[in-house]
């Protein structure tokens, strides 16, 4: 592995006792690049053991999947921590793990550190309400990185929309895809989609 820029484990039935193996790994490896951990029983103990190698100073991991993995907020803790100090991460697929609004309130407080340098994020079906808008609205706010946003099957509602359609009406909201697939959304919350849409262009919003 000490070689390979990318690493794909999906579905290998690895656990929390692996992570640590991976997270040695990850504070020597300056070559590996992408790290796919998709579809294994890893939980909140294993992810957060991986952060300890993706904290690391060598650590040069840009992409990290983490889709169906058993975590929920707790996870987020240090995933947050990892966003704070490492400046390579790129991209971070969360998909399909129970997060709740916690959890986001967690990422985003690592999303909004200055030396954050995230750039495509993937949140799909991670248990999110309304109140998550809240913090990603005001995240999106001061983030100058991030681009891509996949907020896919979340219970977020017409309020939660109408908030993040308001922060990225801003020009100053760096962000380009916006996914809100799955949402059941009112005509009032369609127009202000729609208008954002006449606004800016350029964003592409799939819902």
């Amino acid at each position: 592995m000490l070689n390979w820029i990318s690493c794909r484990l999906k579905i290998c039935h690895l656990t929390v006792a692996a992570c640590e193996d991976l997270a040695s790994t990850l504070s020597v490896n300056q070559s590996l690049m992408e790290l796919d951990l998709s579809l294994n029983d890893l939980g909140d103990p294993g992810v957060l053991l991986l952060c300890e190698g993706l904290r690391h100073p060598q650590c040069k991991l840009q992409t990290l999947r983490l889709r169906i993995c058993r975590l929920s907020s707790a996870a987020c803790e240090g995933l947050s921590a990892v966003l704070q100090v490492n400046q390579h991460l790129r991209e971070l697929d969360l998909s399909f793990n129970d997060l709740g609004d916690l959890g986001m309130w967690l990422l985003c407080e690592g999303l909004r550190h200055p030396t954050c340098r995230l750039q495509k994020l993937w949140l799909d079906s991670c248990g999110l309400t309304a109140k998550a808008c809240e913090e990603i609205s005001s995240t999106l706010g001061v983030n100058q990185t991030l681009t891509e946003l996949y907020l896919t099957n979340n219970a977020l509602g017409n309020t939660g929309v109408r908030l993040l359609c308001e922060r990225l009406s801003h020009p100053g909201c760096k962000l380009r895809v916006l996914w809100l697939f799955g949402i059941d959304l009112n005509k009032v919350t369609h127009r202000s989609l729609a208008a954002l849409r006449v606004t800016k262009p350029y964003l592409d919003i799939g819902c």
